[in-house]
């Protein structure tokens, strides 16, 4: 069996480069001056948002989990 860190490694990554590409979004959004940018940014943050939610979600469900079979 896989070492609890082994098995949320890929799944960290991308929560962190979600958290991060939400952060950076506003900043692109005032150096292009987009209106098609501007257009998708709800539907970006909700994404990010789900992807770091499922993230939470999962590993607080997944400890729960582990703890439960020790």
């Amino acid at each position: 069996m896989a070492e609890p860190a082994d098995r949320w490694r890929n799944r960290r990554k991308m929560a962190w480069l979600s958290m991060l590409a939400g952060l950076l979004f506003p900043l692109l959004l005032l150096v292009t001056e987009s209106a098609q940018l501007g257009q998708i940014a709800t539907p970006f943050y909700v994404f990010v948002g789900m992807v770091v939610t499922a993230y939470i979600g999962g590993a607080v469900v997944d400890d729960h989990w582990q703890q439960e079979m020790k």
